[in-house]
């Protein structure tokens, strides 16, 4: 090499190239009548006021195996601007280093490429490199070449995906520059509209889980006024029963009385009495009675018991924050799929262990927390119900499907409330989709996919909570409900 030549780097790629001797010929023509490069009037370089673009500068792709292709392209454009972005340029000299560089630097906006180089359509399998198999459409790709012969116009505008074809012999300086500057404007508004349209369709994802919240939230709502109804109705009745259990008892105690003093003074009745007492059996009747308002009252309070629960339930429309007793929330749900948790023809009755630590009221909305508890112990029971063959982990605690329940104080400030399951677990692609809107393993027409959802939003972001989940294949899922007191 003479001394005259000159080796440039480029800090992008850590590439080189040789610049052609001086007295080599340029092979650009210029256009602006031999006027020196710094005396070039750029009004049509740059775009003032334009919106900004989502990049800090723009890169350009060089791919060529003349150095001396590399050299003017620099000397042509190295002054340029765009949007107030500096260009900075990347280099390749064969189209596998072109493959290379394009797959390293995603964001290149435009590549200027030669056709011929290590074989006669090299430039155009790199064109088809980066659309079919990067799938890297928003680059644009303007064609340079020399042998236009080898690579025809027309089939390749045809059957390529290139964005302009040009002769060596025509791009001039001032040219090359209006080619450049039309190419990037084209990138840029490709990614203006591609984060525009992501936008949207984050704006029309929030839409549709908004909306699906609300339809949840109305059907919780409808559900709460039914229960809270149904449990009116019933408690009624209840109340009427339960408050003439007493007198009636009071009754009854003094009419067996009464019973006992006669058979005390007239121990030997008539016989029509005898023959009654006989038909009755008498002895049997006064003994079993009082059990028999025993067992009339522990029903009545059965049925209070469950009004009760009721009513705790159908608070879902309560918008404000109070103490609340998180084991009745918990008991409340229970007694509402208790005829889920039943045995059926597919599994034996599901086991709920308790284990219920000393809480405090906690404050928090109250119909929004129950709705969570819903939520979550559905889905235990719909996992057990998806349970085939043998029950259970590897477990002695869990021999039968079980759900565990328990709670507990963290950190004195915050109530820890865990749900477990045994039945077969989850995969990590799928526990890592879990709270995602409108996600479901459940066959079509079995889920909305919004319970968890929808329970994550309530537990994260009305209780400044946290929401997690653990499973693996067949170990079973935990959910633990983390909010503070």
């Amino acid at each position: 090499m003479s001394s005259e030549n000159q080796r440039v780097s480029n800090s992008e790629t850590d590439a080189f190239f040789v610049f052609a001797d001086n007295d080599d010929t340029f092979i650009f023509a210029d256009d602006n009548g031999g006027q020196p490069i710094n005396e070039v009037d750029r009004s049509s370089q740059t775009v003032p006021n334009s919106p900004p673009t989502p990049v800090a500068l723009w890169k350009i792709l060089i791919v060529d195996d003349d150095v001396l292709v590399h050299r003017a392209t620099i000397l042509a454009l190295e002054d340029c601007t765009f949007e107030s972005k500096p260009l900075t340029f990347l280099h390749a000299h064969s189209a596998t280093e072109a493959k290379y560089l394009i797959q390293t630097h995603p964001d290149t906006a435009l590549i200027l490429l030669d056709v011929v180089m290590e074989t006669d359509n090299a430039g155009l399998q790199v064109v088809q490199y980066i659309r079919a198999e990067l799938h890297n459409h928003q680059v644009r790709i303007i064609l340079r070449t020399g042998q236009p012969g080898e690579a025809p116009e027309a089939s390749v505008i045809l059957d390529y995906d290139i964005n302009d074809y040009r002769l060596k012999t025509e791009l001039t300086r001032q040219k090359l520059i209006t080619v450049v500057i039309s190419s990037l404007r084209s990138y840029g508004n490709i990614l203006k509209i591609e984060n525009q349209n992501s936008e949207l369709t984050l704006a029309l994802n929030h839409l549709q889980q908004t909306q699906a919240q609300l339809i949840q939230a109305e059907k919780m709502s409808s559900l709460g006024q039914m229960v809270a109804g149904v449990a009116h109705e019933i408690n009624n009745p209840t109340n009427f029963i339960y408050g003439n259990l007493f007198h009636t008892e009071t009754y009854v105690q003094s009419l067996l009385k009464l019973i006992k003093t006669y058979q005390e003074h007239y121990p030997t009745p008539v016989e029509a009495i005898q023959t009654i007492a006989e038909s009755i059996d008498l002895p049997f009747l006064m003994e079993d009675l009082p059990k028999l308002f025993d067992s009339m009252r522990a029903g009545t309070e059965r049925i209070k018991h469950i009004v009760e629960s009721l009513r705790n339930f159908s608070r879902l429309d309560e918008a404000e924050i109070k103490p609340v007793d998180i084991h009745s929330g918990i008991e409340s749900t229970l007694l509402i799929l208790q005829h889920r948790l039943q045995a059926n023809a597919n599994r034996p009755t599901i086991a709920v262990i308790k284990e219920y630590g000393q809480l405090p009221l906690v404050n928090c909305y109250v119909g929004a927390l129950n709705q969570v508890f819903m939520n979550i112990l559905s889905n235990a029971i719909d996992a057990l119900e998806m349970e085939t063959g043998g029950w259970g982990i590897t477990s002695e605690t869990f021999s039968l499907p079980t759900i565990h329940i328990r709670t507990e104080i963290a950190d004195a400030d915050r109530v820890l409330i865990r749900i477990t399951d045994n039945g077969l677990g989850m995969s990590e692609p799928i526990l890592k989709r879990i709270f995602n809107p409108f996600f479901t393993t459940k066959p079509v027409g079995s889920g909305t996919g919004l319970g968890l959802s929808i329970s994550y939003s309530i537990v994260v972001e009305q209780h400044g909570g946290h929401l997690t989940c653990s499973s693996a294949p067949g170990k079973g899922t935990e959910f633990v409900i983390d909010i503070f007191i």
